[in-house]
């Protein structure tokens, strides 16, 4: 019976290398799943060695070449979808691979033909994603490797596709929200500096050509016209200076800290974040599990996931507790990164035994809930900003219509 060298990830997050024996190599991959282990890679031990100095000579002529391959979202997401329908009508991985290789001539076909190169000297699917682009992170990688170690891997590409895409219109959504107090704010300041710089001018020669005094507020008013129209390119150069400054400063991890503390701060905006990461953490987490990822490592792989800092901090300190042997319901009361509706639907997987279809059930609830959270706070801040527009603008028009009743007056007392 042939022996196949392995690396293989345990359920603590170890890495574990050895030679096994087995029929073929799906054998082996059958028999390392048994164990609790998911293949990173695994090859006839006989040929390890040569192969491995074919691949890494093959990865660098590729990286010489091309340089590092880098793909958008979208073409994840069709890569994904591809994969999925070629591997469901029953092709094997190589072929599927070959077939996309062929169809596409874009980034894709480069994508394809790479990793059916590492495929066929013996890489797991999963490792040759992780070597041929970084745009395969770690989530997407383990969780190809988790239906390669369950034989079910067209089911998770099309799983791992809907959530994909799922998170792809959450995005769209926070973004879409977004776009109609950003147009408010920029007419708003549009048209008050057209208004200081155009109009107020036109204006104030009415109350020149009186001789008067003109009160503070036009006094100022005008200084401002003249300073915006004197100096605008020193305005420019710091609004520059500002943006690069924020730029660099955004980078600080003190920042970032502090940013993200604001995120789930400030009320509106805190509503929209819980309602996001709630949804990616039962959608992401649901998912890990229904790829057969043990439990530990799928919450490794969704805190890797989070972004902000606070958010990252309570998961991992609940990691923590669930690896003392501590519940994850229990775990995420306890660190409140969950509000208490979110936790009793763990706690309604753990009691049935099915966890992952229930994580599942509620992301899908939860995405209904994210537009309506979304609607409602952008439902907010609309008239918010109108209000403010509308003190400015109008501030403005005051002080316009004050100068042309002062002119007059001031012409009648002639």
């Amino acid at each position: 019976m042939p022996a196949f060298a392995y690396q293989a990830l345990a359920a603590d997050g170890s890495v574990k290398a050895g030679s096994i024996e087995a029929m073929d190599r799906s054998d082996a991959l059958r028999q390392l799943a048994r164990r609790g282990l998911q293949a990173r890679s695994i090859q006839s031990a006989s040929a390890a060695k040569p192969d491995k100095k074919a691949q890494a000579s093959a990865a660098a002529a590729a990286k010489s070449e091309q340089g590092p391959l880098i793909i958008s979202k979208a073409d994840v997401i069709r890569f994904t979808e591809d994969m999925g329908d070629l591997l469901a009508s029953g092709l094997q991985v190589e072929q599927a691979l070959q077939a996309m290789e062929n169809r596409s001539a874009s980034k894709l076909g480069i994508l394809a033909t790479q990793v059916r190169d590492l495929v066929r000297n013996g890489v797991p699917l999963s490792a040759a994603l992780r070597q041929s682009s970084s745009s395969f992170d770690e989530l997407y990688c383990n969780m190809v490797a988790a239906g390669e170690n369950s034989g079910a891997l067209d089911d998770i590409m099309d799983r791992q596709a809907r959530h994909l895409r799922l998170m792809e219109a959450v995005q769209a959504k926070v973004t879409g929200a977004l776009i109609y107090p950003a147009f408010l704010f920029s007419a708003g300041a549009a048209l008050a500096v057209i208004m200081v710089t155009y109009l107020l001018p036109k204006l104030a020669s009415l109350l020149t050509g009186t001789g008067k005094e003109p009160p503070f507020m036009i006094k100022f008013s005008l200084a401002l016209s003249d300073f915006l129209r004197g100096y605008w390119w020193a305005v420019l150069i710091f609004i520059a200076l500002l943006v690069m400054t924020l730029v660099m400063v955004h980078k600080k991890p003190a920042f970032q800290s502090w940013w993200h503390r604001l995120m789930i701060v400030i009320p509106a905006i805190r509503d929209v974040t819980r309602a996001r990461f709630e949804l990616q953490f039962f959608e992401t987490l649901g998912s890990l599990l229904r790829g057969g990822v043990p439990l530990l490592p799928a919450l490794e792989l969704v805190r890797r996931a989070v972004v902000n800092m606070h958010l990252k901090a309570a998961l991992t300190q609940a990691e923590a507790l669930v690896q003392e042997g501590a519940s994850l319901s229990h775990a995420m009361k306890k660190t409140k990164a969950l509000d208490s509706q979110a936790i009793d639907v763990i706690r309604i997987g753990e009691d049935t035994g099915h966890l992952a279809e229930v994580l599942g059930k509620a992301a899908a609830r939860m995405d209904t809930q994210l537009t309506r959270v979304i609607e409602r706070v952008t439902a907010l801040i609309q008239p918010c900003l109108l209000l403010i527009m509308a003190a400015l603008v109008g501030g403005l028009v005051y002080t316009m219509v004050n100068i042309v009743f002062s002119t007059l007056n001031q012409l009648n007392h002639h």
